[in-house]
């Protein structure tokens, strides 16, 4: 089945529910709770398959809260994108799977370490251009593109970071999928594990609109931040062997 055994398919769908759940409530997840999970069970799920897989869960959450999206501060994200993703998928290219696999797990363990700041990260041009020059690297390369977006807005109303995060996403997501194309990195294998992905996206997407309203973030953030450290330690112990 999509060339992995049956429980790998399960576990793979699982993870990626899970994260389209906590992503369409809180506005980032998908990434940081499945990739390091996916990048152990098929290496070609990153990071071209989990950014083309995002894409309808980032267009349901702009849609449903269109109205809190801030297009200035999106567009302003969009254009400091551009420089990371191009040097994103150079350094894809360039890499082997063993080495982006090292570098998922570390980005994944520094978004914990610097999602644990209570630092207040104040909305200038600045910031936004360079937390999106920094979400456009980390996204291209790892499929992992949310902390840096989510520390710009972690003090924001819960609407306006999950609505404006969003939008920056997708457009951000069409972008490094258009780089990585280019690079070579987009082939059928990675098409194809997308598909397998998508109906999983989109039933967390669903799902999330029906817990917005009645989850508590101070017991969700730290259940998410330890599994998100445990998948990413796991994923460093199956590079190094």
């Amino acid at each position: 089945m999509f060339d992995l055994s049956v429980t790998a398919v399960v576990v793979c769908v699982a993870v990626v529910f899970v994260g389209a759940t906590v992503q369409g409530s809180i506005g980032i997840g998908l990434g940081l709770i499945s990739a390091p999970v996916l990048a152990i069970a098929d290496p070609a799920f990153i990071p071209a398959t989990i950014t083309i897989a995002v894409l309808p869960l980032t267009v349901l959450i702009a849609w449903a809260d269109r109205d809190h999206v801030r297009w200035h501060d999106a567009g302003l994200a969009v254009l400091g994108r551009v420089p990371g993703v191009v040097v994103g998928a150079l350094i894809v290219a360039a890499i082997s799977e063993t080495v982006l696999s090292v570098l998922v797990g570390l980005s994944v363990l520094i978004a914990v370490a610097a999602s644990l700041t209570t630092r207040r990260v104040p909305l200038t041009t600045g910031t936004l251009l360079t937390a999106g020059t920094a979400s456009g690297f980390m996204g291209t390369t790892t499929g992992i593109g949310g902390p840096p977006m989510a520390l710009t807005y972690q003090h924001s109303d819960p609407a306006t970071m999950r609505a404006t995060i969003s939008a920056f996403f997708f457009v951000g997501a069409l972008m490094s999928t258009a780089a990585l194309w280019v690079a070579g990195e987009v082939g059928p294998r990675q098409l194809e594990l997308s598909m397998l992905l998508v109906p999983a996206v989109i039933a967390g997407a669903l799902t999330a609109r029906t817990l917005t309203d009645h989850l508590r973030a101070e017991l969700v953030r730290p259940l998410v931040l330890t599994v998100c450290a445990a998948s990413a330690v796991a994923l460093l112990m199956d590079a190094a062997t």
